[in-house]
Formats: C-alpha cells, structure tokens, sequence
C-alpha cells in the first residue's frame, strides 16, 4: 500500500481552510462578526451545561442558570472578559476537580464549541429567549440577486447567495411529475399522465400547477397525506402490551378513515384539531362522523396503568402538535426547556377527567339492512346477559364490603400505606383487602370531623398514643354519655318521631363493652358492630318483604316490630354503609374491577362476547372511538417524583406556562379539552404553525426547516431558515389554515422542482445540504414502495376506500392501499420493521432512515416482490410482440421513460439467453410431450421477463425519488 505525504505546515493549513468552509455551511453566525444566542451559544450549553444548570429547580447544581440570563449567571459569565469567565476557566480546565462537565458525564467540548463560547462572552454575552417560544412574526421577504420565482424562492436564494451557493437546474417534466406525485398520492403516475405533462405546451408553472391541482383532488391524497398523519397519530388496530396473543380495536379504523376524509376535504388545520381533542364539546349532532375524530386520543396504546394512559396522551399532543417534550416534566421539572413538573400536571388534570362511556356512539345513520337487524338483536340479547350478572354479582360483593368493615379500618390502624390503585389486573377472593375500597375508607374517614355520631372515637381517638388509649378511650365514653343524658329518651325505637341523641348510643356501648386498649383494637368495634347493622338491616328488610306476600301478616308502620327499620340510631350507623358516596357504596364501572377472580373471568367473558359482535357482525356499524369528560372532575396535585401515593401541591387545569405566560386561566370544567384544543390553535400560540409547516416540509423535502420536527426546544436543532419558518407560519393562516394550500406554494417554488444533482463544491462548502442547494433524494416509505408494486402490475384496487383494516400478510395478496392493512402493536409486521415503518407505540413525527442488508435481501427474496414481477411481465408480453416493444413497455410501465440503447441491448441478450438443455433425447419426444415443451418454453419464456422486471422493480432508480 502506498501513502500520500504531504508537509504538515500545508496540511494544517488545508484542514484549516476546510473547517472555515464547514463552520460557515449554513449562514452560521459562529464565523460572522456577530455570535447568534439561538442559532450557536444554545446548542452547545444545552448539551454541556443545561441538565445540570437548567429550568430543574428541584436538581440544579450550585443555584446555577445557564439558559437565560439571571442574577446567578454573573457568577460564571464576565461579559466582554472570557478569560475571567468561570464558565471557561472550567469548560477548558485539566483539572478533574474543576472540570465541567464532569468527567463521569464521559463528554467535553470541542476547541470551536469554546471558541464561539469565547467570542459570545467577548461580544457581551447576550441571552436570547427561545426562538420557538418568540411570537411569530412575518419577516420582510429578502431580494436575492439571482432568480427566485416565488417568495419561498428568495428567501432560500438570498441564504445559498451568502454563502456561495446556487440552485441545482430544474428537473426535467418526466422525473418532476413522478415526484410530485408520488409526494402527493404515494403512488407512480401511469405512462399517460407523464406523456400529457411533458407535451403540454403551457410554460412549466401553469402546466405543473393543473398536475398540482389534479393530485390534490384525487381521493388518493387523503390517504397518502392521512397516513403521515397517522404516524403521529400512534394509530394501531390493536391495544398493545399482550403477553399472550393482542386484542384488537373494533372501531379504530373509524379515526383513520376521519382523518383520510378530513385531508380529501382540506378540513382547515385547527378544525382538524379542534376535532381530534374535543369533538363531544363542539355541539355535534350526536352520531356526526367527526366524533371519530376522538380517536386521536384513544387509539394509542392501552396501558393497564391510567397514569401511563394519560401520558401517552399528554405526549402525543404536545409532541405532536406542538413539537415540545412535555413528557419529560412527569417526574420533575424539565432538564432543558422551561416546563415545570406542575405544566405537566395541569395537562394530566385536563385529561384525565375523561373517560371513554360504556357504549360507543354510532356514525352517521346506517341504512336498516337485515344484517344491521340481527347484530342489532344479538347486541341487545349479549348486553342483557352482561347486564343481569353483572348488577346481581356487584350487589353481592356490596353486602360483602357492609360485613367487611372492620377488615379495612384494621388495614388503617395498621398505618397500611396508601397503594397506586392504576393497577387494574389484580383478582381478589372473598376475604381479600381490594386496595380501591381501602382508600375509599381512607378518603372517607378524613372527611369526617370529631363531631360525626358513629365516627367520633376514630376521629378523636386515631393519634393518641398506645399506653394512653385505653384510658382516653373510657374518658371519652363516660363524657359522651353524659352529654346524651337520660336513656329513656331514645328508648321507643320503632317511633320514627323519636330522634337520635347527639352520640350513637350502640357504638358507645359497644367501646364500654369492649374497652379497646389500642386503634387495631377500635377498628375491630366498629367492624363488629357495623356487621351486625348490615346483616340486621337485611334481616328487617326480609322480614319486611314477607309481610307484602299473600300469606303474610299485615303489620302497621310503627309497630315495635319494626324498630330495627324506624330506629334513628340505626339509620345513624346505616347512612355509613348505605349512604351514596360512602367506601361501600361502590360505582358499578368501579365495582367491576373489584369482583371475585371466578365472577370477573365470567363477566369478561360475556364482554368478550359483545366485543366480538363489535369486531365480526357482518351488521356492525361504524361507532366512533369517543370520550366523555366528567362535570365535576376529581382534584389533581403533582406527583412527586411521578409517584401517585406521593401527592404535592394542588393543580388546576390550565394551558402551559410557557407558552401563554400571560393567560394561565383555568379551562372550564366539562369542557377542559376544548379548552386545550382552543390554547393550541390561539393565533398568538407560537407553536403550533410553526410546527404543521416544518411537518408538510419535511414530507416534501425528506428534512425539516427544523431537522427535528418532534423537538423545538433547547434539545432540538434551530431552523436553517428561520425566517422563512415565520413566513410559512403567517401564510398558512392567512391561507385559512389549509394544508393543501400550503403543498401548493411549496410545490410551486424552484427549490422544490430543482434536481438531486450532486455538486462536489457545494458539498464541500455545505456537506448537509441545510442550505437546499440540492433537492434531498429520498426512499419511498414502506406504504408507497408496496402500493407502487401493486399500481404497476396492475393489481392495486383503489375503488374501495375505508372500512375494516385487512391482512397486509395474507396469501393471496389483498390488493388495497397499504393505509388500510391492519396494524398490530404486539406483532410488528416485517415489511414494517425492514423498511422504517412508523412504530405505534409511541407518536412518531419522524420515521427512522436505516440502510441494511435485510431491505436488499427483502427486494431479491420477498415472494411478494417476486409475484409483482410476474405480474407486469406478463402484462408486458401481453401488450407486445417483439423484444425490443416489451423492453420499451417495461421502462415506460416501472421507469417511466424511454430506455436508452446498451439497456435495451442488455435486457434483450437477458432474456434471449440460451436455456439449460434437459437429458431427454429428441427421438423419443411424442407429440403429446412436444406439446408438453411448447408450453414449458412460454413459461420459460415469461419467466425470463418476470426476472428482468424483478431486477427492474428491486432497483434504486424504483425505490427513490430523484
């Protein structure tokens, strides 16, 4: 091997000059006389000092900002002086002791990180709020000297101007419209439609404005652009999270249709969204098709743990819609952007009042068919069966709680810490402590003031000490004994005109009896006691019943047989156990969770039943996947440290800080979703067009303006263009909020129609193509690759759109648009996982890019690939006679263009190669076996073909868009 060498002086000098040219790549103000906060300071403090001297009050190290400017920064920062700066001395010191950041966080700053920290310090060190959180403001449009056809144009003309750089020339008509379309519908334009683009004889933007206006009409863009969208949608079709086998949605498809209608319709962006958070509240008919919208909150993952539940919603909202990591405040303040653990609890209390109702509604009005009759009967017959057990087995477990007092007071006494009750897997017996009923005493008992007849000794008695009790105990009987004065008074109990006295009589009896020595102890009084108020109630309840019978005796009102029913002192004791609210008086949705393990797997197996009536009836109509959001929502305070038993301070349903500084209003209860939904689409909101423009761009261009779309916070990237972002920002309203506007206006531009030609020296100078000197090549996604393959053999069905979801991976092939197979979260399909599939779990707003060996193994081996190439070959040898006719129709059905002559040569010597000769001589070759070979040699024959056009589909000039 031979090695270059060159003198170290001039290759030092090289380097130098090569970093000058990448430091100065994309309008970087880092080599310009001024330093930029936003686009240069901030990147490099959020990933070196930030998580530790951030907006974390609860974990900032040595009361230390160095995100804004604050009275504590002057301790690290000397403007105008870097060297007496300690924020340099320790970025820059040797000394591990003194090292920031610390050498177990395993990274330091490069020498230009500390030089531009150097130079922003020099120059006076200037803080900046965060660009994305600053109102957005439409900038005067730049007059570049080059040509820019349109105001995007000049503004992107005007930065590759600064830096030396040019547009790449225009793309020629036949590979613009194969773009354009595939940008827009996901699929190849046919042969004919290129034909009518190139020869029509309109100057290139009137004849690609009519192709623009014809893909955007089509039905076809929904689901393409519907898709993307589901992407952030985290839409699946099943629950996700089974160990065993899934569960599937019967009604998920219902929001991917809503959302392919809603992008056919151009459905203004903040309807769209108003839609998707609070459809219920926006005073819809009561079967409107758009209460599908709801889905974008309960299609995601359903995790058994409501607090995780409410978080995915939390994230898929605030990441999706707004592009900043709100998630990241559960637990504690933010470590990098300004969101308190408080922000995020305000959204969980706007959330979590809201509850999917135990009957989906029914969308639009479903013609009366006999199918439709029967499910309608079958419904009503499994719901009957569900509804009978489930009423008389909740009642049981009711009067089980009423005899089971005792046990869960004794759990109190016992100081029992109060358990996450987001469990909703665990099965009980009979004698088992069920931890929701345990806190319903616990919730209840604070409730109660020294005062309460029943309660008084618990209230009065639960802190004092053990070797006191005992006695504090007797001294509280005799007291209130006195206080009742003459028993005589309450003696006629079956008079309902006798009151009680102001202390149950049976309970102090019963603690004069029993003298409890300790709590545990009192809490097995009152148990015993309140067992026999139950089971006497149910006795004189029985009692009472058989006087209504024919045979029984008719007994008046206020005879003395009824004392255990009129009795005042009773019905002080029973308005404990019976009384709404109380700990046994249990919801029914509540009541359900908590049966007896035999009971619940009955009961669940009748819901199962309704459930697949849902999933399989021929009849089933479409219901939408809604929620329902309680008048009167619980109180929620923070967790500390994300900890549900660990309560803090009390939050009310609001809008983020940070964001809407100066309107932290509460949202109004029973409509705190529409409240959100109105904060995130308020024209002031900076957030939220910044983030759909960057999202449309990236899907025209392969990146963002902002390379990380999910992520404008001090985490994320700045814009390469910042002031082309606002101006999108302020065109999309003025548009009215429409997104096929906004195609429009970014398809028109020259940087959009200029080619993906390589330029080594633009490289050099910008290797990332930030500054769009190039249109960035990009790979069909998995949806587009597939439905393409589909479109050019001719199989793909586009007259059925919507309904329930099919089988990606069923033999025989179900040719539909891709968007309608069914998606399960537990059992990733592999044409998902090998092509970057969006992951359902979690919102993706940005699918990952991998390059591997196993999509190339896909394209060669995947029988479905192969089954496609058959397909279009014998579609070509159908349609011509000749060699060089079948070539042509192959290019012009799979490339879209004429082949040029060594690729005509070349297939056709493929083709025509000779065939392997087989062992049978000819002399003993019968007719019948002539016959035999003739048609073995067509199948030869168009096999050769199917392989030709298998290499011709498995090719990257297929796979990516120029």
């Amino acid at each position: 091997m031979t090695t270059c060498h060159a003198p170290i002086g001039r290759t030092v000098i090289l380097v130098a000059i090569a970093l000058c040219l990448a430091l100065g790549l994309s309008g970087s103000a880092a080599v310009a006389d001024e330093i930029s906060f936003s686009g240069d300071v901030r990147p490099i403090l959020a990933e070196y000092c930030v998580q530790c001297h951030g907006p974390d009050e609860q974990h900032r190290q040595a009361d230390l900002r160095l995100d804004i400017e604050d009275d504590s920064t002057t301790a690290a920062i000397v403007p105008g002086d870097p060297d007496a700066s300690e924020m340099i001395l320790r970025l820059t010191s040797a000394d591990p002791d003194m090292q920031m950041p610390p050498p177990e966080m395993q990274k330091r700053p490069t020498a230009r990180e500390i030089e531009i920290l150097r130079r922003w310090i020099d120059q006076g060190a200037t803080f900046e709020g965060h660009w994305s959180y600053q109102p957005i403001r439409n900038p005067e449009v730049p007059e570049p000297k080059g040509a820019a056809s349109t105001e995007i144009d000049r503004f992107i003309v005007a930065a590759l101007e600064k830096n030396g750089l040019t547009l790449a020339p225009r793309l020629d008509r036949r590979r613009l419209i194969r773009r354009a379309t595939f940008d827009l519908i996901g699929l190849p334009p046919s042969p004919a439609e290129v034909d009518a683009f190139v020869s029509d004889a309109a100057p290139d933007d009137q004849a690609f404005g009519k192709v623009i206006d014809r893909l955007l009409q089509s039905p076809r863009y929904g689901e393409r652009w519907g898709r993307h969208w589901l992407d952030i949608a985290r839409y699946a079709d099943t629950h996700g999270g089974s160990a065993i086998g899934f569960t599937r949605f019967p009604f998920s498809y219902t929001y991917r249709d809503y959302v392919i209608g809603a992008f056919n319709e151009d459905l203004p962006y903040d309807e769209f969204i108003l839609q998707q958070l609070a459809a219920d509240q926006l005073d819809l008919p009561a079967n409107d098709p758009a209460l599908a919208a709801l889905g974008f909150l309960t299609v995601g993952m359903q995790f058994r743990s409501v607090h995780d539940l409410i978080d995915d919603q939390i994230d898929v909202v605030t990441r999706g819609l707004m592009g900043v990591t709100v998630a990241c405040a559960r637990c504690h303040d933010h470590k990098f952007d300004e969101i308190p653990t408080t922000d995020y609890y305000a959204l969980y209390a706007t959330l979590a009042g809201s509850e999917s109702p135990d009957e989906l509604p029914v969308l639009g009005e479903p013609p009366l068919t006999d199918p439709l009759r029967d499910y309608q009967r079958q419904l009503e017959k499994r719901q009957t069966i569900y509804r009978d057990m489930a009423r008389d087995q909740m009642e049981v477990m009711r009067n089980r709680l009423r005899s089971q007092v005792g046990l869960y007071l004794t759990e109190l006494a016992k100081g029992v810490p109060e358990q996450d009750l987001s469990a909703a897997f665990l099965s009980y017996r009979t004698d088992d402590v069920r931890p929701d009923v345990l806190n319903r005493w616990r919730i209840y008992l604070r409730t109660l003031s020294e005062h309460d007849p029943v309660f008084f000794a618990w209230v009065r008695l639960q802190d004092t000490p053990a070797d006191q009790f005992q006695a504090a105990c007797e001294r509280l009987v005799q007291t209130l004994k006195a206080e009742n004065g003459d028993p005589a008074k309450f003696k006629d109990l079956h008079n309902m005109s006798v009151e009680a006295p102001k202390w149950n009589p049976r309970v102090l009896d019963a603690l004069e009896e029993s003298r409890p020595a300790s709590l545990i102890e009192l809490a097995e009084v009152y148990g015993k006691l309140f067992a026999e108020v139950h089971l006497g109630w149910l006795t004189a309840l029985h009692q009472a019943s058989l006087e209504a019978t024919p045979t029984g005796d008719l007994i008046t009102d206020e005879d003395p047989r009824h004392a255990e029913i009129n009795s005042s002192i009773n019905q002080q004791l029973r308005r404990h156990l019976y009384e709404t609210g109380t700990p046994t008086d249990v919801p029914d949705k509540v009541a359900a969770r908590l049966l007896n393990r035999t009971v619940s797997d009955k009961l669940s197996g009748k819901r199962g039943t309704i459930h697949n009536l849902h999933l399989n009836a021929p009849g089933s109509p479409p219901r939408g996947m809604v929620l329902a959001e309680s008048e009167t929502p619980l109180e929620t305070r923070v967790f500390l440290r994300g900890n549900p038993t660990n309560r803090g301070e009390r939050v009310e349903a609001r809008f983020l800080t940070a964001v809407a500084p100066h309107n932290p209003l509460p949202f109004t209860d029973g409509q705190r979703r529409r409240g959100l939904a109105e904060a995130i689409v308020d024209p002031q909101n900076p957030l939220t067009r910044r983030v759909i423009v960057n999202w449309i761009w990236r899907h025209h261009f392969g990146v963002g303006l902002v390379r990380t779309p999910d992520d404008l916070g001090t985490r994320g990237t700045p814009p390469t263009h910042p002031q082309l972002l606002d101006h999108l920002a302020t065109a999309f309203a003025e548009d009215g909020w429409s997104i096929k506007k906004m195609h429009r206006r970014i398809m028109l531009s020259d940087v959009y129609q200029q080619a993906s030609l390589e330029n080594t020296d633009a490289r050099q100078r910008d290797a990332e193509n930030r500054l769009l000197w190039r249109m960035p090549r990009k790979r069909l996604e998995m949806e587009s690759m597939r439905d393409a393959l589909l479109a050019v053999s001719g199989e793909l069905d586009t007259t059925t759109m919507g309904g329930r979801p099919f089988d990606l991976e069923t033999d025989p092939v179900v040719p539909r648009r891709s968007v309608y197979a069914f998606i399960n979260r537990d059992i990733i399909s592999s044409l998902s996982s090998t092509f970057d599939g969006a992951d359902p779990t979690s919102c993706t707003v940005k699918r990952p890019a991998t390059i591997v060996p196993q999509q190339t193994l896909y394209a060669l081996n995947s029988a479905f690939i192969q089954d496609r190439a058959a397909a279009v070959a014998e579609l070509a040898v159908d349609a011509a006679a000749t060699n060089e006719d079948r070539v042509e129709w192959l290019y012009r059905r799979i490339y879209l263009r004429q082949p040029d002559q060594q690729e005509r040569d070349l297939a056709i010597t493929f083709v025509t190669r000779p065939r392997r000769q087989g062992g049978t001589s000819d002399e003993d070759a019968t007719n019948d076996t002539t016959k035999v070979a003739a048609v073995a040699a067509a199948v030869a024959e168009t096999d050769r073909w199917a392989q030709l056009a298998h290499a011709m589909l498995a090719s990257n000039e297929f796979i990516f868009l120029d």
